[in-house]
């Protein structure tokens, strides 16, 4: 057995993938077009700490860091939310992005700030509690288009959009 488990390549122990490139990440963080698809990636490996530090010192001081995590590692929806957010425009000029997912009804414009050489995200207590709620009201539309029944959704069940078409019309 421990010739076995030697003869396995480095980084393949635990089955976890290998460790994200920081230097890639910060290169990347110098486009302002870059921010939120690294924040998505980050999100989706499962690294919440280092997507965290990806928010301004504003946001961070608004959200906890027990609050994001718990958020994403509790939750299948948030991650999904996330996941599904497509960025439509920036304005490197004002600093602001436009994410929209059809799925979760968002069409917003939110703020990047740039830190010495690198942008990151700078969400405010408004866009915060409009991220908050819209997990919550797609999943009600979710029980309600299921005709009240709680997380007995058939095998070919299709998930119901919020929005048939994105406000900003991309």
């Amino acid at each position: 057995m421990l010739l076995l488990c030697a003869a396995r390549p480095v980084g393949q122990e635990t089955g976890k993938p290998p460790a994200i490139d920081r230097d890639e990440i910060r290169r990347r963080l110098k486009d302002p077009a870059q921010v939120f698809p690294v924040f998505q990636e980050l999100i989706a490996a499962g690294e919440y700490g280092t997507a965290r530090d990806m928010l301004s010192r504003d946001t961070a001081k608004i959200l906890p860091q027990e609050a994001f995590t718990l958020a994403f590692t509790t939750f299948e929806v948030p991650r999904r939310m996330i996941a599904s957010l497509e960025q439509h425009a920036v304005d490197v000029a004002n600093l602001r992005i436009r994410l929209c997912s059809k799925e979760f009804g968002v069409s917003r414009e939110f703020r990047i700030v740039k830190f010495m050489t690198i942008y990151a995200l700078d969400f405010t207590a408004e866009d915060i509690e409009f991220l908050k709620g819209r997990p919550m009201a797609w999943y009600r539309l979710q029980v309600k288009r299921a005709d009240g029944w709680h997380y007995a959704y058939p095998p070919d069940w299709t998930y119901a959009p919020l929005a048939r078409t994105c406000v900003c019309g991309k």
